[in-house]
């Protein structure tokens, strides 16, 4: 039954709901989301749930759309705090495939939706847009997912216009606090397919994991030397990072570093929905466009 559950981007993981929930007006349903991702697309849909996984988190790694102060905090993603969760008696509770297998017991407190939240082989911008569309069906939100949607593809459109005069390769990228690793984005992630988009050469072209990010040395940064260096702003961990890098020859000695192509740019979630998708294009098509040419 879990095989098959896991098999579509939205199913049941427990029994089939009931007559009374399965008529549960839109506007009635107590919604609980345990996953970053599935946070952000129902606020983007203007559905606020009443209780998500980690709060802290998502203020720090996505951040938008804001999540009102009225939603309860359940803990830890993996770990929810399951008496807490029960008093708030939940009409469903929406979570990532991957954490569907630890959280069985969940399906004691109400019905459990898991969602396929890695795209695999399809684009992340798309694989989005169908969850939002699958969400909006549930919360009876279709006119604003479209409008979502629309609004997504407008930012797109705007900064791949502003881009028109930037021709460089970019490594999109995060720096560990060792000052000798870094994350690199790319493949069919979502920050790899809205670079696409905007017609950015990636200068990482190597193999990525399901969510579009590979762990590799800082030495990478020196295979495209004509390359801008974007990277994520982390707060005390990106500054701990650049101290060490500071203080790294490997780091001097790079094209970018040495004639100042490295833009250090607001954190996006790499892993978001069509909110961070548009907050990322934004951002790159606004730092970069100041780099045409140049």
């Amino acid at each position: 039954m879990l095989g098959a559950a896991l098999a579509a981007p939205i199913a049941m993981l427990s029994q089939p709901r009931s007559h009374a929930q399965s008529s549960l007006p839109a506007s009635r349903q107590r919604l609980v989301s345990l996953d970053l991702l599935i946070t952000e697309l129902l606020l983007t849909l203007g559905e606020v749930p009443i209780a998500v996984a980690n709060i802290p988190l998502y203020r720090r790694l996505v951040a938008s759309p804001a999540l009102p102060d009225s939603v309860e905090d359940l803990g830890p993603l993996n770990e929810p705090n399951l008496e807490f969760l029960q008093r708030l008696a939940p009409t469903r509770v929406l979570v990532a495939d991957w954490q569907a297998p630890g959280l069985m017991p969940l399906t004691r407190i109400a019905p459990v939706l898991p969602i396929r939240v890695f795209a695999g082989r399809t684009p992340a911008l798309d694989h989005c847009e169908t969850l939002l569309s699958d969400l909006a069906e549930l919360t009876g939100r279709q006119a604003e997912a479209a409008t979502a949607i629309a609004a997504t593809a407008a930012a797109i459109d705007a900064a791949r216009t502003q881009l028109s005069g930037f021709s460089r390769p970019v490594y999109i990228c995060r720096f560990n606090r060792d000052g000798r690793n870094i994350a690199l984005f790319g493949g069919n992630g979502m920050l790899g397919d809205v670079a696409g988009r905007l017609n950015l050469r990636n200068a990482y072209k190597g193999r990525v994991n399901g969510a579009g990010v590979t762990n590799a040395p800082l030495s990478r940064l020196a295979d495209e030397p004509d390359a801008v260096i974007v990277h994520f702003d982390r707060g005390a961990e990106t500054d701990v990072a650049l101290a060490r890098l500071e203080e790294s020859a490997l780091w001097h000695a790079l094209p970018a570093v040495r004639k100042g192509r490295v833009v250090r740019m607001p954190v996006i979630y790499p892993s978001g929905g069509l909110r961070s998708a548009d907050r990322f294009a934004t951002q790159i098509g606004k730092q970069l466009a100041k780099l045409a040419d140049g």
